[in-house]
């Protein structure tokens, strides 16, 4: 097996929703207890006709300390020769009760499968179907997906009165997706670890559950199979997929270390990150400022400022404060992303490249041209973009530097209950 069997599939009978479906051969909903047991008409399997596909999730780049993550897109390139995906084909095989179902919002899964194993890679909705005539007698629909941020930012609430005072992130987290009727099925939400305000659960619920991951300088994304996730900020120290490296890539071409593109490694060294004065309110809070002269002296003034986040103490602002400052007054030389041609190594590759995930940590090494010792980072995955066509596969994984986790004080906390409440780890 060279590469992976590409799976796209598209819910043509059913529409948008599917979350209430069991279906049995899907690793996130395929669980007893959960739903109606799916048709076998719910997803249309349309792979043969695939030329190509594109996904993307996660953040492209990671340009401030409080990171936030983009809507997941998905482009996918479709042989429309006999106009199967033309909307205004009524003869054709997507046609119920007299109507198209070529149109937008329709839920679309993207899978592959390889060495027994079938993965997860995007899961969302078509935005767009783009018919483009290729005379004489070829054809092409381009369809454009977002994944489920989308559904999420059009939700816009009706405020209700101030609830939830005291409540950790996690249940925040829960509580703005209950406001939207999110499915329970399609969550995967940590506790979290910052205590907030109350919430009036208005405007769009995108921006409240990012505006709740800011406040706790957690994760919130949305995985291949669907899911809304959030990770607490302490699931870097404490998960073992984020604490532990999960791979190792280089550059030795000595069968150990997993190959890179050589010029698929973006590597960065400028002051694009570097901040020394960190000024950090929540609502309603006094705005907490932490500084440090020697990098003022050193590199000038450089100020980061959030005056909106939602936790229920000054202190908390004051420790986030304090972190920013602690991870970014000096410049660093980072590593942002990595480019991977699977088919270097198949078989140690494939596993990797379509199974790790957001918030995966993984160590890179380098060995610059003109000699001298390897350049070795560990980094954390922030993005995840796959370029598929037939005889192709690339992969991209945009980075975070993983060389600087401080760990706030939290006493119930084996890890991050320590004395030092700002121990670089």
């Amino acid at each position: 097996m060279s590469e992976p069997q590409l799976i796209v599939e598209i819910a043509f009978p059913v529409g948008a929703s599917t979350s209430t479906y069991l279906q049995l051969d899907d690793t996130a909903r395929g669980r007893l207890d959960t739903g109606t047991l799916a048709g076998d008409t719910t997803w249309v399997d349309v792979s043969q006709w695939v030329r190509a596909v594109s996904t993307r999730r996660g953040a492209s780049r990671t340009r401030t300390p409080i990171l936030r993550f983009e809507p997941g897109t998905c482009t996918i390139t479709l042989d429309n020769s006999d106009r199967r995906f033309d909307p205004t084909n009524m003869g054709g095989p997507y046609v119920g009760a007299g109507r198209t179902q070529v149109t937008p919002m329709r839920a679309v899964r993207i899978r592959a499968a390889w060495n027994g194993t079938t993965y997860n890679l995007f899961r969302g909705y078509a935005d767009s179907w783009d018919i483009t005539w290729w005379d004489p007698n070829d054809a092409e629909a381009v369809v454009q997906c977002t994944d489920a941020f989308k559904v999420l930012a059009n939700y816009d609430r009706t405020p209700v009165t101030p609830i939830g005072d005291g409540e950790l992130s996690g249940a925040r987290v829960n509580r703005i997706l209950d406001s939207v009727s999110w499915p329970p099925v399609d969550r995967l939400i940590d506790t979290g670890d910052t205590v907030l305000q109350a919430t009036k659960l208005e405007g769009d619920a995108l921006g409240e559950l990012q505006l709740t991951a800011d406040s706790d300088l957690g994760e919130l994304y949305v995985d291949g199979s669907g899911r809304i996730v959030f990770r607490g900020r302490f699931g870097v120290t404490t998960d073992d997929r984020s604490n532990t490296p999960q791979a190792v890539f280089g550059d030795a071409g000595d069968g150990i270390e997993l190959p890179y593109n050589r010029d698929g490694l973006a590597i960065s060294y400028d002051d694009e990150q570097l901040i020394n004065v960190a000024r950090i309110g929540r609502a309603g809070g006094t705005v907490q400022t932490v500084e440090d002269a020697g990098s003022q002296a050193q590199y000038m003034v450089r100020t980061f400022e959030r005056t909106d986040l939602l936790m229920a103490s000054d202190e908390d602002a004051a420790s986030v404060a304090t972190w920013i400052i602690s991870i970014s007054k000096e410049p660093e030389l980072r590593f942002d992303a990595i480019t991977v041609s699977p088919d270097l190594d198949p078989d140690r590759m494939y596993p990797h490249v379509l199974g790790r995930e957001i918030g995966d940590r993984i160590t890179i090494i380098r060995r610059p041209p003109g000699g001298g010792a390897p350049i070795e980072r560990d980094v954390w995955i922030r993005g995840i973009t796959h370029e598929s066509r037939p005889g192709h596969w690339r992969t991209t994984w945009s980075l975070q530097s993983a060389s600087k986790t401080l760990y706030f004080l939290k006493l119930d906390n084996p890890v991050t209950g320590q004395l030092d409440n700002y121990a670089l780890a």
